[in-house]
């Protein structure tokens, strides 16, 4: 399989919530299953929130993957601030494995 694509979205649910959904797309244009999907969150003050994660699969939807990352355990607010992270999506395995980074980010006000 090769990869052409990889689009990330984030979307607030509340003030300690934020939701992550990657589309993983072929050369071809269809949504495909990669090897294994991660992901990185770092909070404004650079520290690593979540690390290498591995996300799950949308609703059994080919090539959508999810993950909700809340800020501690209480819905305080999450820092305020630009946070930005990293989807590694991973094809292959081994030395052969081609990985395909995409960044991104979102903003608390």
């Amino acid at each position: 399989m090769a990869l052409a694509d990889v689009q990330v979205i984030t979307k607030f649910l509340d003030n300690a919530t934020v939701w992550v959904l990657a589309h993983i797309y072929d050369v071809d244009g269809a949504l495909v299953d990669p090897t294994a999907i991660k992901i990185t969150i770092i909070d404004p003050s650079a520290v690593t929130k979540v690390d290498d994660q591995a996300m799950t699969q949308y609703d059994s939807n080919t090539g959508i993957y999810e993950y909700y990352y809340h800020e501690g355990a209480t819905a305080d607010a999450m820092e305020a601030g630009q946070w930005r992270g990293r989807v590694d999506v991973i094809d292959g395995t081994g030395a052969t494995a081609i990985i395909s980074p995409q960044g991104f980010s979102f903003e608390v006000k």
